[in-house]
Order: C-alpha cells, then structure tokens, then sequence
C-alpha cells in the first residue's frame, strides 16, 4: 500500500482502534505517518502563499486570489487530517474548508473567510467578465488573510504537535 493510500483509512480511527491490541511504538509509526502528510500538505500551502505574494500588478488579481485560495485550502486539508484524521483528494472537499475544528482559534471568523474566499476563487478562476471589484475583499486583502490563516494553521499545527 503506498502512501497515499493510508490516508483513505482515517489514520485517527485506525489509532483509535489498534491501541488496545498494538504496541505504542507500532502506534507512533501511524501518528508519524499521518503527520508526515499533514507537513506536506503544510508545505504545499506555503508554496503557494509564496507564489501568490509573488506575483504583482493590478492585472494579477485573479493568479493571487486563486493561489492565495489554494494556500488555505492546503492548510485547511492538514489541520483536518490531523484533528480528524480524514483526508480527501475528490473535488467535493472543496465544500469542506471551512469544516475547522471547534478548538481552532476564531472558528467562526475563519469559518465565513474561508467560504467567501473560495467563493471569490470560483470568480477568479472561471468568470471571464469578472473584475477585481466584484469580489468580497480585494486580492491584497485576501493575501494578507492567507498568510494570516497560514501562520495560524501552522501554529495550531505546532500545538498539537504535528508540525516541529
């Protein structure tokens, strides 16, 4: 089984259900496994903050909105493996990124955010006749959201002790 398939297993119900049956240490070679996905979804994220607050000018709005987009939603798929243990590449998971944990500092806040972000990226991406204007926050606002939602997730992350 590769690695990408463990994640189909929900890594958080297969600790649940081996701990009274496996050794400790057979456990943490599940948890790191699991949180090996969750640093690389980390990673994932921040390559494409960078790439957002890379590219510039006023025409650019649509590349930052949707990478800035793209840099949450990595980093809303690695605070859900980790809290929950589910992960999905199927395109509906989408409708999930703001599906946070209740423990997620400003869970609400970032709950509406992410799903106007990901609205405002649907715009982005596929409406030939939209403009900047048309969107809920500017795409400087959204980028400053993305890192600020980053920086977040990364620290919820460290808390837990998923991410060093």
């Amino acid at each position: 089984m590769d690695s990408n398939e463990v994640l189909k297993l929900n890594l958080r119900r297969v600790i649940r259900c081996l701990t009274p049956i496996i050794s400790p240490s057979e456990l943490t070679k599940i948890e790191a496994e699991l949180r090996k996905h969750v640093s690389r979804l980390m990673g994932l994220s921040r390559v494409h903050l960078r790439f957002a607050k890379g590219v510039k000018g006023p025409q650019s709005w649509r590349q930052r909105v949707s990478r800035g987009y793209y840099c949450v939603y990595s980093a809303s798929k690695a605070v859900r493996l980790e809290s929950s243990g589910v992960y999905s590449s199927d395109v509906s998971d989408h409708n999930k990124i703001g599906d946070l944990p209740n423990d997620f500092d400003l869970v609400t806040r970032w709950q509406d955010t992410l799903t106007k972000f990901r609205a405002d990226r649907n715009i982005a991406d596929y409406d030939h006749s939209a403009a900047e204007k048309d969107l809920e926050l500017t795409s400087a606002e959204y980028l400053k959201e993305a890192d600020n939602f980053y920086k977040l997730a990364r620290a919820y992350l460290k808390a837990r002790g998923a991410l060093k």
